[in-house]
């Protein structure tokens, strides 16, 4: 009899909590918007957290540099396979027309990746892109605790309208599409 009053209360707890979302899950609130998962640190809504980034062409681009502009921060690595078959459908053409925007910035930074790495990558890959490296990790801390490819939207004020981790070319097309709304 113990065993099934302890099956009832079992089933009666997991039915009240089907459905619910654990804490920290998609869609959990993270200072004021909403997050890719999580493991982001910022959402939408929130402003793009100040960073300067050492490029493989020897710049340094810092956030208030690229004020005015639509950008799409892309938090990646040579090693992660996922970063791979992005890199290389923005290869072909994924982008579209939004590299020729001149209000648009692709900017994507290499995280744990030193400038040697990061320009032979590319340069192995035959990729004409001039791309940021997080050494020590500083600035992919300042939107996630982990997972890569992640796309960052930030608008010509600023503020995130988009942030998502993982590829796909579907939910990369929507990405596209998105930052095209936002530039007509």
């Amino acid at each position: 009899m113990k065993r099934i009053t302890t099956l009832l209360a079992l089933l009666c707890a997991t039915l009240t909590l089907w459905g619910q979302e654990p804490v920290g899950a998609v869609g959990a609130d993270v200072k004021s918007g909403v997050v890719a998962d999580e493991y982001a640190l910022v959402g939408v809504g929130d402003n793009v957290p100040s960073f300067e980034v050492p490029m493989t062409d020897g710049r340094t681009i810092s956030t208030s540099d690229l004020r005015g502009k639509v950008v799409l921060i892309t938090l990646w690595a040579s090693w992660c396979p996922s970063c791979r078959k992005e890199f290389a459908a923005i290869a072909k053409g994924a982008l579209g027309s939004l590299l020729a925007e001149e209000g648009f910035v692709w900017l994507p930074i290499a995280r744990e990746e030193n400038l040697a790495t990061v320009k032979g990558w590319l340069a192995k890959k035959g990729y004409d892109v001039v791309s940021g490296y997080d050494t020590d990790r500083a600035i992919y801390g300042l939107f996630a605790t982990q997972e890569i490819p992640r796309n960052i939207v930030v608008d010509a004020d600023g503020t995130i309208t988009h942030h998502e981790s993982g590829y796909s070319r579907k939910g990369f097309s929507q990405l596209v599409a998105e930052i095209e709304q936002m530039l007509h």
